[in-house]
């Protein structure tokens, strides 16, 4: 039986530091992840839904993968997208992005979330939605994305941590969490918590009837 029990051990965290170092080389990205830019300009002004459709045509094209659409209480549409490298790994190292586009323009650049998956098993490595990004609902609304992808792979559980670097907010992800089902175990004298979601849906469906 495999041991959840240490979700980001030395080898996965090696495995992000390689993933990571492939998308970005071998510079520090999450700087350039947090700076917020002006935003882009839409094909057609003030136009959302010709703005989405256009973006989702685009990325298809390139191969890539539109998972989830969906819109926040501020009226801005949320995609997400998983990126598509076609190197044999894209079942294993996955790559999603959240693309927000409102009457404004599109915000850059994108977010980014990692996550490793191995014998039906999903890590979370990395969520980066940082700065004003932050309650405007994109983390609901990747989950859902998230999930869409767990139950077409038939993932039977996630698990996944929280470092000392996001105490500050602890209760924050705490309650973001635990509203996904997921159960957390929190140590706030080293500051480190573990994250971990069952498919109990998928586990019924594999019962033996009595």
């Amino acid at each position: 039986m495999t041991n959840y029990n240490n979700p980001l051990d030395d080898e996965s965290s090696k495995k992000l530091a390689d993933i990571l170092k492939e998308l970005f080389g071998d510079s520090d990205p999450f700087p350039a992840l947090r700076k917020e830019y002006k935003p882009l300009p839409l094909k057609k002004k003030g136009d959302i839904e010709h703005e989405v459709r256009r973006q989702k045509t685009d990325l298809e094209k390139d191969g890539h993968k539109v998972i989830h659409v969906d819109q926040n209480r501020f009226e801005e549409s949320i995609m997400i997208y998983r990126l598509m490298y076609g190197d044999g790994m894209d079942d294993v190292n996955i790559h999603l992005k959240l693309k927000v586009i409102s009457k404004d323009g599109i915000k850059a650049p994108d977010s980014n979330v990692h996550v490793l998956v191995e014998n039906k098993h999903m890590e979370i490595a990395d969520i980066k939605i940082e700065g004003e990004r932050v309650n405007r609902g994109y983390g609901s609304i990747m989950m859902m994305g998230l999930m869409k992808l767990v139950h077409e792979m038939q993932i039977e559980v996630i698990t996944g941590w929280i470092s000392s670097v996001d105490w500050d907010h602890i209760d924050r992800s705490e309650h973001f969490y635990r509203k996904h089902g997921f159960d957390c175990k929190l140590d706030h004298e080293i500051k480190r918590g573990t994250i971990v979601w069952v498919n109990n849906e998928l586990r019924h469906c594999e019962e033996p009837e009595k």
